[in-house]
């Protein structure tokens, strides 16, 4: 288990930045969520203004999920998240031209060939001496002399595990991005104390995205099943002897059992990842 409470981190300047714009982080977490499956957490604050951040149209072979805590993220075609929303960006779906001007985010990432956060910034170093990032994308001269043009990302990847990034990239379970209104759910109340909202379960694997308010100061358990990560968005938690306000993450590894006891009228975010049982399916599909 480990608690971070984001309000209380300083942003800092992401140096390798292989997008366009002005971009803060607070590096929360990295590690796996499945014996073989990574992952990255971290908040994001698009600065915005005379450095907007944009990203051309791409795809990955990662999931990817954001919660908006403040402003407007544009993802292109029509699809806009507003604070407080959540969006799910399934593996293979393309997405973009995005345009975020002035947001911050809690940001989570995971793949069955993920690239750690120390091989990104090395790949990006060594890429940098043989070409430029720009406009979101790795533009560079082959063997050939010929000028090439790949995007930022899948060009860091490709670096790193060298063959192609299109080897690993699924075809899209969904097509496009899924974006979430919580408020536009219901509550439904457990009887104990508790009420939730199920926002989403996606695919075979079973990834599960709840929000969780307490009606009474009662335990919500993470149980050992699966990796989890609550994010709360108002209000004050108690785990163990700790208090914590809004914009904690507290993440529950495999293996393990965390309870956390919420003040009446506390509001959190609950991402359960695929359970132990889905395991196989690294090998079988990573």
């Amino acid at each position: 288990m480990e608690i971070i409470p984001t309000d209380e981190m300083d942003w800092k300047t992401v140096v390798a930045n292989a997008r366009v714009g002005d971009v803060q982080n607070k590096y929360v977490r990295e590690g796996e969520v499945l014996p073989g499956v990574g992952y990255a957490a971290d908040c994001y604050n698009y600065v915005g203004g005379e450095n907007v951040f944009t990203a051309p149209r791409h795809r990955h072979d990662f999931e990817q999920i954001r919660i908006s805590m403040t402003g407007v993220q544009d993802f292109g075609r029509g699809q806009v998240t507003e604070e407080g929303w959540i969006a799910y960006f399934p593996a293979g779906a393309y997405y973009g031209p995005e345009r975020i001007d002035g947001a911050s985010i809690f940001q989570i990432q995971w793949s069955d060939a993920w690239v750690s956060r120390t091989a990104h910034d090395k790949a990006y170093a060594e890429l940098k001496e043989k070409g430029v990032f720009s406009d979101g994308k790795y533009v560079y001269t082959d063997e050939n002399g010929e000028s090439q043009t790949k995007d930022a990302l899948n060009a860091i990847w490709e670096h790193v595990y060298r063959r192609p990034a299109a080897s690993a990239i699924p075809a899209p379970r969904y097509p496009d991005p899924i974006l979430m209104n919580p408020d536009a759910f219901e509550y439904v109340s457990d009887g104990d104390g508790l009420s939730t909202k199920v926002l989403g379960r996606f695919t075979e694997r079973d990834l599960t995205i709840t929000k969780i308010r307490w009606d009474a100061a009662v335990d919500f358990e993470m149980p050992a099943d699966r990796t989890y990560c609550l994010f709360t968005n108002d209000g004050e938690i108690a785990v163990g002897d700790g208090r914590f306000g809004r914009h904690t993450v507290v993440w529950s590894d495999l293996g393990e059992t965390v309870r956390v006891t919420g003040d009446p009228g506390t509001e959190a975010l609950c991402i359960a990842f695929p359970s132990a049982r889905f395991a196989s399916l690294v090998a079988d599909h990573g």
